[in-house]
């Protein structure tokens, strides 16, 4: 999973794009998204990376001149996405920060539920839905009346704070969003239908996983 500290775009058009030499020696690669005029860019060498007209998911970074610096390993062209691997991957991924991220849910997310584990919104996603767009990943569990409950959230860094929410039952959680995956048919370049969906979705390349909205 790609850093936090990345922004995230998904179905990107490249357009313009151009290869610079630099004095260093190494190449400047820039281009900007077919309706933008906003520059992303990075360093490589002189072989073309980038295909215009080709649909991406990229991360980057805002430098301190103000750039928007891709990072490469979180470049994937949207044609090449695996929706079942991804899945896959997104679960190994979660599976690994299982105790971190069970720590911070119950530290920061009470409620009332005596039926099981549950998980503040936040939480639930970075565990089981960062595979597809957080926005999908709530109204689809929404859409199928997956057990929820009221729930209150409170940030450490901030004291006082006591956010009402929304925390979602552990139990068949993850099978809920692998049968979502594993009925998604490509309706687009860079979207799905499934039956059990009623919206069009995105499905992230492995090289665009990242639990950053």
């Amino acid at each position: 999973m790609k850093s936090r500290d990345l922004f995230t775009i998904h179905d990107l058009i490249a357009s313009n794009y151009t290869i610079t030499k630099l004095p260093s020696g190494k190449y400047r690669h820039q281009f900007t998204p077919a309706t933008t005029a906003t520059i992303y860019e990075f360093e490589a060498n002189s072989t073309p990376v980038i295909t215009e007209g080709e649909r991406y998911n990229i991360g980057y970074v805002v430098d301190a001149a103000g750039r928007n610096i891709i990072d490469l390993s979180a470049l994937s062209p949207t044609s090449q996405v695996n929706p079942m691997l991804s899945f896959l991957a997104a679960q190994h991924i979660a599976h690994g920060n299982h105790a971190i991220e069970k720590a911070k849910n119950d530290q920061r997310v009470t409620h009332t539920a005596t039926d099981g584990y549950y998980w503040g919104k936040k939480y639930a996603w970075r565990m089981f839905g960062t595979v597809i767009a957080k926005a999908a990943f709530f109204e689809y569990l929404d859409e199928i009346r997956h057990p929820s409950i009221p729930c209150i959230t409170r940030d450490p860094n901030h004291p006082h704070s006591n956010d009402k929410s929304t925390a979602y039952a552990e139990h068949s959680l993850e099978d809920a969003i692998r049968n979502l995956i594993a009925s998604a048919v490509k309706v687009s370049p860079a979207y799905f239908k499934s039956p059990l969906y009623s919206k069009k979705f995105t499905i992230n390349g492995i090289n665009a996983l990242t639990d950053k909205k």
